[in-house]
């Protein structure tokens, strides 16, 4: 996270006999080293919830003598342990935001590990000037879940119907002459703006990319046939925009064949691979999901790692790390990617207006950026459009990418 290269030795005598800069992670301590002690906690996480003390003004865990075992309390955060113990579940599967211990303790509301990270830098800078420079910037990074991909084309002509009966009963005139405008080609399909919203910002982020929802047969499967030829237009004209992800369908959590057979069918279409995906709805079940996703040649990256109903750090950071699986004691090649915010998050759960959704995300690149970490948000198609009733939020995705900009 410092940008630091980095020897490690563990023999106490070869480590005494370095010179340079050195930082001993240890029961005892060695003289002309910067110490961390080593409560043990590494090697045996507590069966439950780790004592949290408040130090300086913020939670600290796994204290030795008063001194605070840093990388234990990282290593808890990252290694997902809460997830993995975690017993209470919503009605997607996934374990509540208010049940986890990041959130009850407080981790969550900052990037602590960052801003824990970040002061040891200093500190390691400062006792030895001119050798230890920290070598991190800020980022801005734009993900854009395309769970609609488009609003009227690429629908089966039944659900069509039932859908311009609707308009029609609540008495929606123009929602109906523009549906069938849009079937039949005559009008541009008003979700397609979303992808020319982001392209119409892109100096303002270092990254984009659009994760598209597979269809999966399931009523949380909004998305439009890949098939289509408007479906396949816009995907290819988001990988031009960016990089696209996959957003694979609904029940692909509990089913890694349909999983891979989606990723396989996106490719197709971009042409190239695809090396990065995030759980639809942020649906996981650790370790079965990443596991399956590790295994899968050609993943890089997961991008779930975040809240569905209210902004903050999930495992207390805003740096992508690789996944540590405890189960096989195995740091992956699988890097997670946590992201701050959700515009979904914040308006559908918290019920926020377009100027508080805007301070909350202001707030939140602000932290990101006094730690010189990535700040990732989402962003739905749906509401980038600004088609009738999501008329405001390309404006506030604009002011929030200016504010934001690396």
């Amino acid at each position: 996270m410092l940008g630091l290269d980095v020897q490690y030795i563990q023999d106490a005598e070869e480590f005494r006999q370095t010179t340079g800069p050195r930082l001993s992670y240890s029961t005892d301590r060695f003289a002309n080293a910067f110490h961390i002690p080593c409560s043990g906690a590494c090697d045996a996480l507590p069966p439950g919830d780790p004592e949290v003390t408040a130090k300086d003004g913020r939670p600290a865990m796994f204290l030795v003598q008063g001194e605070e075992d840093l990388f234990a309390g990282i290593f808890y955060l990252l290694s997902l342990t809460d997830e993995l113990r975690g017993v209470e579940r919503d009605e997607h599967g996934r374990i509540p935001s208010s049940a986890m211990f990041s959130v009850r303790k407080g981790f969550a509301d900052r990037p602590w590990v960052d801003e824990r990270v970040m002061e040891l830098g200093r500190l390691l800078e400062a006792t030895w000037p001119g050798e230890v420079e920290c070598a991190v910037r800020y980022h801005n990074t734009v993900t854009v879940d395309m769970d609609n991909i488009l609003r009227y084309a690429g629908r089966p002509l039944a659900r069509a119907i039932g859908a311009g009966l609707k308009d029609l009963l609540r008495g929606e005139w123009t929602a109906v002459a523009e549906r069938w405008r849009v079937r039949r080609r005559t009008r541009r399909d008003p979700f397609e703006r979303a992808v020319d919203v982001v392209s119409d910002q892109h100096d303002k982020f270092n990254r984009v990319i659009f994760f598209f929802l597979m269809r999966g047969g399931t009523r949380h499967d909004h998305a439009a046939d890949h098939t289509h030829p408007t479906t396949r237009d816009l995907i290819q004209r988001a990988a031009t925009v960016g990089e696209v992800g996959i957003h694979p369908s609904y029940g692909s959590r509990d089913d890694h064949d349909m999983m891979e057979e989606q990723r396989v069918a996106l490719q197709r279409i971009v042409g190239r691979p695809v090396v990065s995906t995030r759980q639809h709805f942020l649906r996981w079940e650790l370790p079965r999901t990443l596991g399956a996703i590790e295994r899968m040649p050609g993943y890089h990256h997961d991008h779930t790692l975040g809240f569905t109903d209210r902004a903050g750090f999930r495992v207390g950071t805003c740096t992508p790390f690789p996944w540590y699986d405890l189960g096989r004691e195995k740091e992956t090649r699988l890097m997670l990617h946590p992201f701050a915010v959700m515009d979904s998050a914040l308006i559908e759960k918290q019920g926020m207006g377009a100027d508080a959704v805007e301070r909350t995300m202001h707030v939140m690149s602000d932290l990101v950026r006094a730690v010189n970490g990535q700040f990732v948000s989402v962003w739905h198609d749906r509401y980038l459009s600004g088609h009738r009733e999501f008329a405001p939020w390309p404006k506030v995705f604009e002011r929030v990418m200016n504010h934001a900009r690396p």
